[in-house]
């Protein structure tokens, strides 16, 4: 039964954000090269169990915390299911075969990982207590691993799809403080960040982020290389799924926005069309 709890901890259902490898491929029409795929495939696992080994390390040292949450106080650390030293060890192993793996692939590749871990470990330690740096911590995780993407391709991404990465991880992390602040009794006995991130700041800042994103993307279309110059006929459909997500982000009441997200039916349809659209203009234009 112990095994169970191990696996938990490995947060597979969390492995989706490790998919941004695949960003600067899809961006860079190398998607179908199937010359890269055995490093692409070394590279995700590499970033998942670097990204679980970061998980538990975190819970580690969050446990204290995570008991004030109606969620995280089942995790298996938090409710005592494991020991604190056996995740610990855990957490060890799981990084060292992360580091293993991305000294086979390439010595860039092995620094953005140790970058990855460091960064993590320095929000557990000391940034997850500091007021926006908590949020600009979490999102820069998110572009190495796009970086990490560049690298196993062999290219140079454009600065305004990676930007766009930040600015859409700063929205998320925005508005998973504001379900926190709305579910959580004590806010601040959770997260001491939360005694400063009022719903209204919040809010300011998802508009600000959401215009930032709708920015970067428009800029991206703009200078493309691809699709002679019809990739900025896309816009719209990016506009109506950002302002779909706010409108559910101020409407979730801390049920989870992803989730929600992905059972809106305007936000599905147009995140389909969106990618169909996008394949055929930078693949078959």
């Amino acid at each position: 039964m112990e095994l169970k709890y191990y696996l938990i901890e490995l947060r597979v259902q969390e492995s989706y954000k490790n998919l941004l490898i695949l960003l600067a491929p899809f961006f860079s029409k190398r998607l179908l090269d199937l010359n890269y795929y055995p490093n692409l495939l070394l590279g995700f696992t590499a970033l998942f169990l670097n990204s679980s080994a970061c998980y538990i390390f975190n819970d580690i040292k969050d446990a204290g915390f995570d008991a004030f949450h109606p969620r995280k106080k089942n995790r298996p650390i938090a409710s005592g299911k494991i020991r604190k030293s056996s995740a610990l060890l855990f957490s060890v192993m799981l990084l060292a075969f992360s580091l293993l793996i991305s000294y086979r692939i390439g010595a860039s590749f092995l620094l953005l990982c140790l970058l990855l871990f460091l960064n993590s470990a320095a929000y557990s330690f000391l940034l997850r207590n500091i007021v926006w740096l908590d949020l600009i911590s979490i999102s820069l995780n998110y572009v190495l691993r796009t970086l990490a993407g560049c690298y196993l391709v062999d290219v140079i991404l454009s600065p305004w799809l990676l930007m766009g990465v930040f600015y859409i991880s700063m929205l998320l992390a925005l508005i998973k403080r504001r379900e926190e602040t709305i579910i959580l009794d004590r806010p601040e006995l959770h997260r001491k960040t939360l005694k400063y991130y009022s719903i209204s700041i919040i809010d300011q800042a998802i508009t600000i982020f959401s215009t930032l994103i709708l920015i970067s993307y428009s800029l991206y279309t703009f200078h493309s290389p691809y699709s002679n110059n019809l990739l900025p006929f896309t816009i719209p459909l990016v506009t109506l799924i950002v302002l779909e997500f706010i409108l559910l982000s101020k409407t979730s009441e801390g049920k989870g926005i992803l989730r929600i997200a992905l059972s809106n039916s305007i936000i599905v349809v147009s995140l389909l069309v969106w990618f169909i659209l996008v394949t055929y203009l930078i693949y078959f234009c």
